[in-house]
């Protein structure tokens, strides 16, 4: 036979095989079940922060896990001002509102108005199966009410950090894909559900939420209060140096275990694990001195899987090399929002949190606020301030709780000889140490009978000495001058 001939059968034979758990089309079973999403989005000018962006509008897909409700990606979701849904067989639009959003997940549930929605939704019940290397498809309907499909194979599973925010959860990737898949895209193997698309790239591969983290999501919905993923509370470093491990008084025969590098002030571990622990294993799972381990259906994963697998409130079991010998140390599973970050990784949903002062824009410092900065942002950052998001953002305490930098400042007569200031961390006004910007109020309350206000900054910046008996009619001047209806936003 023909070499040429040979090599076709070869490789059609193994398409045929790749995509036979994927092959068969359920387009027609998925009518009830799947909803397009037409979002409209607001957000605020991260160095203007009294001013709304113009809306932009978007679209992704909603599986439904209830009569009336959908899960789609957080992202697509993240500072949603309208929603609205449509679903085979209705042309007009259906209203729907976020009842619960993760961020560290990647999930959003949504539900939609029921007397809109006419016939309730087929709830999808996600399976758990994988299979490395199989065929699958995935589905999604536009806003024409039609569905679409398209396919490809699952390449791998692995613990990633999100896109959108600080976590690092478990991650499908298929290859092969025959369609950019957008945000909410639902992935079948064997025809069964799988998970819902979170990205794509160029090289035709696209992520995949599975259904572990789906599951465990929705389970925790139906608890009533919302809990939260567990968060890793520590970081690691590789353990390969014999040297090393024979400094820490191991024995040649124990050849597995990751040094614990930092311990947080909050996350998973921060309240029982120390620097300089070697962390054996998870629950039984030995840990390698990569900080991997064999997962029996997924092959080898990061650690962080033990934990952020797992609900706030679960127990967990890590066992540590500690003192020169193996300690068995039992806790719980911990969650923390955002907000409690030193400097937190994102602000969706939110307008930044500002104040200004005679023409001084002080604001809580955020990773969407350095970000800002647009392409290659991390290289644009002062190193001073950059450091506290590199090393520092999870590891807030009672001393500082959140970092206020002067933004910059807007020139008027009140601040002569203070306009090139800005990108500088606040320590103190008026003598008050800044934990937070709550406390700016505060701390502009004191003294009263002192004729200035007094800001000091970190690292001996020059201090900011502003008149109090202008800062009345400066206050009026520079909101009429620069388009400023509200001269603050603290959350409570």
């Amino acid at each position: 036979m023909n070499r040429t001939i040979i090599f076709i059968t070869l490789i059609s034979s193994f398409m045929s095989s790749a995509f036979a758990g994927g092959s068969s089309d359920i387009s027609e079973k998925l009518k009830d079940s799947i909803v397009y999403l037409q979002i409209s989005y607001y957000a605020y000018e991260q160095y203007q922060p009294w001013r709304n962006k113009e809306l932009t509008e978007s679209s992704g897909v909603g599986c439904a896990v209830g009569a009336n409700k959908v899960i789609t990606t957080a992202y697509n979701v993240a500072n949603a001002a309208f929603i609205r849904a449509k679903k085979t067989g209705i042309n007009e639009y259906i209203s729907a509102k976020i009842e619960i959003i993760d961020y560290e997940s990647n999930l959003a549930l949504i539900e939609l108005d029921s007397n809109s929605l006419g016939k309730p939704l087929v709830p999808l019940v996600f399976s758990e199966n994988y299979k490395k290397g199989a065929g699958v498809n995935f589905y999604w309907l536009s806003a024409g009410g039609q569905i679409y499909n398209g396919r490809g194979f699952l390449d791998r599973a692995a613990v990633d950090v999100s896109t959108i925010s600080f976590s690092r959860m478990l991650t499908f990737i298929a290859a092969g894909i025959s369609d950019s898949t957008s945000f909410g895209h639902l992935y079948c193997l064997d025809n069964k559900p799988l998970g819902i698309a979170c990205w794509s790239n160029e090289n035709k591969e696209s992520g995949i939420i599975p259904s572990k983290v789906i599951n465990r999501f929705l389970a925790d919905v139906k608890g009533g209060k919302y809990k939260g993923a567990g968060m890793t509370g520590f970081d690691t470093s590789s353990l390969l140096e014999p040297a090393t491990r024979k400094y820490l008084k191991m024995p040649d025969n124990l050849q597995n275990g990751v040094y614990i590098s930092a311990v947080h002030t909050i996350g998973t571990g921060s309240d029982v694990l120390k620097v300089g622990d070697v962390l054996l294993s998870i629950d039984g799972f030995d840990i390698d001195p990569y900080g991997k381990f064999k997962h029996p259906q997924f092959d080898v994963l990061s650690f962080d899987f033990l934990i952020t697998n797992k609900t706030a409130g679960d127990k967990i079991t890590f066992n540590v090399w500690r003192n020169g010998r193996a300690q068995k140390i039992d806790t719980l599973v911990k969650h923390f929002d955002v907000s409690q970050m030193l400097v937190p990784w994102y602000d969706y949903d939110r307008q930044p949190e500002y104040i200004i002062v005679g023409g001084c824009i002080l604001q809580k410092l955020t990773k969407t606020y350095l970000a800002a900065r647009g392409h290659d942002w991390q290289g644009k950052v002062e190193p001073h301030i950059y450091d506290y998001l590199l090393n520092h953002a999870f590891e807030p305490n009672e001393q500082r709780k959140q970092i206020v930098v002067l933004s910059y400042v807007l020139p008027a007569n009140i601040n002569l000889g203070y306009h090139n200031l800005g990108q500088l961390v606040v320590d103190s006004i008026n003598g008050m140490k800044i934990n937070s910007i709550k406390d700016v109020p505060a701390a502009l309350s004191l003294k009263p009978e002192s004729k200035f206000h007094v800001i000091e900054f970190e690292m001996e910046q020059p201090a900011i000495v502003l008149d109090r008996s202008q800062l009345d009619s400066a206050g009026i001047s520079i909101a009429q001058n620069y388009g400023i209806d509200k001269i603050y936003n603290i959350n409570k």
